[in-house]
């Protein structure tokens, strides 16, 4: 069954990156550097792909290959997993929250023996958006609720970086801080919420909230360089590419690599524009919200 969203909830998110101004700062300005690190490796870009299931990922690792950036999967079977791990790409592998969380905790340690970069949980595909239930996919399995010790039991399997996607919230930001979580993706899941806070918006507040403890992605709605200028900005430490790159992987990975290269030399203008000299200097006063 194909996920529902809501078009309002993406439309939103569109007018939150349209709602910020970009100011340049030329005098003094120089090429900017778009190297960004990650669980302590440097990487040629930000810009990354999204957790994206249901794809072929092996092939779709390619494109991270080419453009040197740290590749993110979707849930997929442990073996495929395994051999992308093989392959030696930088890998981030996932899960859905299921309700077995000793399974996650297998997944968890197999995949880092095996040398992964790290590993993320779709929190937010907790409950059906159609009844309210605990989610009962007939690809994933069974889901189930996640506290706070689930998480910590999560971070204590191995020395492998966890990081919980689809948070939105402040609460569950601190809450990921707490349990040790390494990273956070701020997302609304393509729209499975009708109305859904725009992740653009919440980003400053969450950054403010948690400090430097942790990392912050952007993910949904990014669509230009200038996007993820936009997010980085605000507070994010990278962004994940989703959409675009589901409908360039039919023509293959070089089409998805052409676009994550596109946006990287898009965000390396804004912030040469911007006296941005690097991921690590972005002048936060370079956007203004209309």
């Amino acid at each position: 069954m194909a996920l529902k969203t809501y078009r309002l909830t993406d439309e939103l998110t569109r007018r939150e990156f349209d709602s910020y101004c970009i100011i340049p700062s030329y005098i003094g300005a120089e090429e900017a550097s778009v190297k960004a690190e990650y669980f302590g490796e440097v990487y040629d870009s930000p810009v990354m792909i999204s957790t994206l299931s249901g794809l072929d990922n092996v092939s779709l690792s390619k494109a991270a290959v080419m453009t040197n950036t740290l590749d993110w999967n979707g849930v997929m079977p442990v073996e495929t997993g395994l051999a992308i791990l093989e392959t030696g790409v930088p890998t981030i592998l996932s899960s859905k929250p299921l309700a077995d969380l000793d399974r996650i905790l297998e997944m968890i340690r197999l995949y880092a023996e095996h040398g992964a970069k790290g590993f993320v949980m779709d929190a937010d595909f907790i409950f059906d958006n159609t009844t309210g239930y605990y989610r009962n996919h007939e690809k994933f399995g069974q889901m189930g609720r996640k506290t706070a010790d689930d998480l910590k039991a999560m971070v204590n399997a191995s020395s492998l970086p966890i990081i919980i996607k689809g948070i939105l919230g402040v609460p569950d930001a601190l809450a990921c801080r707490e349990a040790g979580v390494k990273g956070i993706v701020v997302s609304h899941h393509m729209g499975v919420m009708e109305t859904a806070v725009p992740p653009l918006r919440m980003i400053p507040l969450i950054r403010q909230a948690v400090g430097d403890d942790m990392y912050i992605f952007a993910d949904c709605g990014i669509r230009s360089g200038c996007d993820v200028f936009k997010a980085l900005a605000l507070g994010a430490d990278g962004a994940l590419v989703g959409r675009p790159l589901v409908e360039a992987f039919a023509k293959g990975p070089e089409a998805a690599a052409e676009i994550l290269n596109r946006y990287t030399n898009e965000l390396r203008y804004y912030m040469s524009i911007t006296g941005s000299c690097d991921i690590q200097h972005i002048n936060r006063e370079a956007v203004m919200k209309l």
